[in-house]
C-alpha cells in the first residue's frame, strides 16, 4: 500500500496486543447493534482476544495489521488451504475511520495476491446476514455460496452467509 498505509504481518507480542486493542474498539463499535452486547462479550474474549490471536497464528492462520501513518487501522486473517485451492479469511475489521476510504478493496486486492501468488485460487469468507458489509463483499466481487447457521458456544449462534470470490488462476511460466 501506498500514501501512508501499510499492510504487515503479524508475529511479535506487541503486535498481537495491537491487534487485540484494535479488535475491541471495531467488534464495540460496530457489532454491538448487530448481534448485542452479550454475543460481542463472547465472541471477543473467545476469537479477537490476544490469547485466541496467538493460539490461531501457532494453528497456522496469518494474521496481518493495517496501518495508517504508523497508527493500526484495521487487521485481517487468513488461512490457507492448499487441499482446496482456496483462501479462508478467518478476519477482516477496519476501524470506522477507515471504512468507505478505499483500504478494504486494496486489503483485498493484497490477500488476492498473495493467494494467487501461492496458486490458490479461490477465497470464502463468512458474514453475519444483517451485516452491511454484505454489499461491500459482493462490490469486491463475492457471491453467497451458502446460508450457515453456526453454533459457537455458551447459546450463542452465528447466522452468516459463505461468501466465494473464483480468482483467475495465476498465468504459467
Amino acid at each position: 500500500m501506498s500514501d501512508g498505509r501499510q499492510i504487515e504481518p503479524v508475529s511479535t507480542t506487541a503486535q498481537i496486543v495491537a491487534v487485540d486493542t484494535l479488535a475491541r474498539e471495531i467488534w464495540y463499535e460496530y457489532y454491538v447493534p448487530l448481534i448485542g452486547r452479550a454475543q460481542v462479550d463472547y465472541m471477543v474474549g473467545k476469537f479477537q482476544s490476544a490469547e485466541a490471536i496467538a493460539e490461531q497464528i501457532e494453528a497456522g492462520y496469518e494474521y496481518f495489521l493495517v496501518r495508517d501513518e504508523h497508527l493500526p487501522v484495521g487487521y485481517f486473517a487468513i488461512q490457507a488451504q492448499p487441499g482446496d485451492g482456496g483462501v479462508f479469511i478467518s478476519k477482516f475489521y477496519l476501524h470506522g475511520s477507515h471504512r468507505g476510504r478505499g483500504t478494504g478493496r486494496r486489503c483485498m486486492e493484497f490477500i488476492e495476491q498473495l493467494a494467487s501468488g501461492r496458486g490458490l485460487v479461490l477465497l470464502w469468507l463468512t458474514v453475519n446476514k444483517a451485516n452491511p458489509s454484505v454489499k461491500a463483499y459482493q462490490r469486491l466481487g463475492f457471491r453467497i455460496a451458502a446460508e450457515l447457521e453456526i453454533d459457537i458456544g455458551s447459546g450463542f449462534v452465528m447466522d452468516d452467509f459463505r461468501m466465494e470470490k473464483q480468482l483467475a488462476p495465476a498465468p504459467l511460466t
